[in-house]
């Protein structure tokens, strides 16, 4: 008897990985690829960023892989979830060009942060709940106006990597709450964007009019011929953070649970 199998794809922090698992949970395919990053000789030590077309290039073939081997024994792909890591970080314009996309190890506003923590950073914990800013939204972006301010001015939308696969599947463009909230953009208390905090802290805030999207919705179905023919179709959800979707598979949902 076919089953109805959910197909994961988790941009985590050492691969991206694809896995196909049934109802139980129990993982019937996968498929891996290595992240792809670009050459950048004028970029400052300890400073990493993607490289979009390859990555989305190794996502695509790592699906359609996955894809292939969970329906080869009849079974049938009937949904798409989306999981990354956390504080990684993509910049784009209104036509859609990546003007940056990198992992959360990527340190290049070491010193950006630096000065947004020592002058603002009271602020900017207690309305995102986090820090240090050289990891989140605000720091990449102070060092983007600083030493980009042309590329900074095209900047109109900023999407965690979880939610750029999403949009890159589906066509539909909006943030996950809880990976926003990871990357330092939403105000814990209205869980709407922190636009207060980042015009007091002299940040411009491009992804104010952005939509953002609970966990549970629907972002859409996966657009063919961008993304791969094994998931045209199908639903597709931008899960949140991997450590948390993780922690989720293993029961941890209640608190108190450890």
């Amino acid at each position: 008897m076919a089953r109805d199998l959910v197909l994961a794809v988790d941009a985590g922090s050492s691969a991206l990985r694809c896995r196909a698992v049934d109802e139980r949970g129990r993982i019937l395919a996968t498929a891996s690829r290595s992240w792809r990053y670009l050459d950048e000789p004028d970029a400052p030590d300890l400073a990493r960023a993607f490289d979009p077309a390859a990555c989305w290039r190794a996502i695509k073939d790592a699906i359609a892989e996955c894809a292939s081997a969970a329906t080869a024994r009849g079974d049938r792909i009937s949904a798409v979830a989306v999981t990354s890591q956390r504080q990684s970080l993509v910049f784009a314009d209104e036509y859609g060009e990546t003007l940056y996309a990198a992992p959360n190890t990527d340190l290049r506003a070491v010193f950006e942060g630096a000065a947004l923590d020592s002058e603002h950073g009271d602020l900017l914990y207690r309305t995102t709940g986090h820090k240090p800013a050289f990891m989140m939204a605000t720091g990449k972006l102070r060092r983007f106006a600083d030493h980009r301010p042309r590329d900074f001015a095209r900047i109109s939308k900023v999407l965690t990597l979880a939610d750029w696969i999403g949009e890159k599947l589906t066509g539909r463009s909006a943030n996950e709450r809880t990976l926003a909230a990871a990357s330092g953009m939403v105000d814990l208390r209205s869980r709407d964007w922190a636009r207060t905090a980042f015009a007091r802290a002299g940040v411009r805030c491009p992804f104010s009019r952005m939509a953002l999207a609970d966990a549970v919705e629907i972002r859409g179905e996966v657009a063919y011929p961008s993304a791969p023919a094994a998931v045209a179709g199908l639903p597709t959800v931008v899960a949140g953070g991997d450590t948390q979707c993780a922690l989720i598979g293993l029961g941890i949902a209640e608190r108190g649970m450890a």
